[in-house]
């Protein structure tokens, strides 16, 4: 099914090239930009899901690139999966454009009525997650380039393939312009043969609506003392990943009326009774360490769900810890509320990259619980790697909790003075970024519109 849909994908970016002419005889539409005409700039995500940190990094590069053209001379479109799931995140001239599961239609309509593209996802180039995701954003770079507009993924993670995919995406993506997040991904994205740079990712200038006192009285609600220093835990299903399309599983829940497993439509989560062990293993892990820890600490533990997918991890990580707990949850509450939950812990245990990027902002100790290149990089880039980095599959993962979290505890000073000096230069960077996607968009549009 993935290698149908990246045909289908390889199909419509080549006629893409004839949609103008089409357009001309009045058969779809098709928009071109012109010198001194408002910019129509396509923010592709996977916005729409309850997903944190997709929606920080999209509502961050909307603000950002509003405030780098001006507000005048710009229009920006936003791709949802749910409009009312990211409304109160952008301002209100901003378009939102449904799309569902089913995308190719979608970006191809949405690419022909604007005239550059941003990729917005953190999991640009990689399998982890779904295939379909990645190919999600290979059709928008595949589309833009055969209608000879620009193209810029904005702080990229690009990761292992399968082998068809790291096909597809050095063909699809040949023309568009990588800001790799890390040199990591940069490397990966040059053993591609695609064209880019490293710079960070793009949410480290987000700013959230809620007020610490909002969190406070939050955190307060759900039993916290208003004392005891906070351990926040986000947890996931390392093991459910990737979500795979199955037309047989489709065909069998419809009949059986079983939707256990089914993301959407014909999309379906991993499942065996190799990762369901697995899977137990990890939260009764983190359950045993965090309750250590705890004991030794006083910590009050906060779980936080940042995706809606998370709940049942957090639900199930919260029956496993015998302390009074809070939680919070992303399809509950705001980016803006999880982030001010986030930038009040003492300690983050996390198994999502965003958890750790938006606790940054106090500089807060973290140790990663990791299951790709995302937590690994980012935690080797803040030199914190060898003591506070571990993975989700290590049999050990109890024992190394509890070790990582005591010795966070003894080398605070020294962990807040790595997060701080690492969040300067992200947010410098994320700076640089702006300046030179706007010189390079315009730079493309001009070329353009003199051919």
């Amino acid at each position: 099914m993935d290698r149908l849909l990246c045909l289908v994908i390889f199909i419509i970016a080549f006629l893409s090239r004839f949609t103008k002419d089409l357009a001309r005889l009045g058969i779809g539409a098709y928009e071109e930009w012109q010198p001194g005409q408002k910019l129509k700039l396509l923010l592709v995500g996977y916005n729409g899901a309850r997903n944190t940190g997709s929606d920080v990094r999209t509502a961050a590069i909307a603000r950002q690139f509003k405030e780098l053209f001006g507000p005048d001379q710009l229009q920006i479109t936003v791709m949802t999966l749910d409009v009312r799931a990211v409304q109160g995140y952008f301002d209100e001239d901003v378009i939102l454009l449904p799309f569902s599961s089913i995308f190719p239609w979608h970006i191809y309509r949405a690419c022909s009525r604007n005239h550059a593209a941003i990729l917005c996802e953190g999991s640009t180039l990689k399998s982890t997650f779904a295939n379909a995701l990645t190919l999600f954003m290979c059709a928008a770079a595949g589309i833009m380039s055969s209608q000879g507009k620009p193209c810029l993924a904005y702080g990229s993670e690009i990761g292992t393939m399968e082998p068809f995919l790291q096909k597809a995406a050095s063909i699809l993506c040949r023309q568009a312009y990588f800001i790799a997040r890390t040199q990591a991904s940069l490397a990966a994205l040059k053993k591609l043969g695609l064209q880019g740079h490293a710079g960070t990712d793009a949410a480290w200038l987000f700013r959230g609506t809620a007020e610490t006192g909002e969190a406070e009285r939050l955190l307060r609600q759900q039993g916290w003392d208003g004392q005891k220093p906070l351990i926040g835990l986000a947890v996931i299903n390392p093991f459910c990943w990737p979500v795979r399309a199955s037309l047989q599983r489709w065909i069998r829940s419809i009949l059986s009326g079983n939707r256990a497993g089914q993301y959407d439509k014909w999309y379906f989560f991993s499942n065996s009774p190799t990762r369901r062990t697995a899977y137990k293993r990890y939260i009764q892990s983190i359950a045993d360490g965090v309750n250590a820890f705890c004991r030794d600490s006083g910590c009050f533990p906060v779980l936080i769900g940042m995706e809606r997918l998370d709940e049942k991890a957090c639900r199930q990580l919260k029956e496993k810890l015998p302390l009074p707990s809070a939680m919070f949850l992303a399809g509950d509450y705001s980016a803006g509320i999880i982030a001010s939950i986030l930038n009040s812990l003492s300690f983050l245990v996390t198994s999502r990259y965003h958890a750790a990027v938006l606790s940054m902002n106090s500089s807060c100790p973290i140790t990663a619980i990791s299951m790709d290149e995302r937590l690994n990089n980012l935690m080797r880039e803040l030199s914190l790697a060898q003591k506070y980095l571990l993975q989700a599959a290590d049999p050990e993962l109890a024992a190394k909790l509890y070790t990582a979290l005591t010795q966070s505890r003894a080398e605070q000073a020294a962990i807040r003075q790595h997060i701080l000096e690492y969040t300067a230069r992200s947010r410098a960077a994320q700076q640089e970024m702006g300046v030179f996607a706007k010189r390079y968009i315009l730079n493309a549009l001009t070329i353009n519109a003199l051919k």
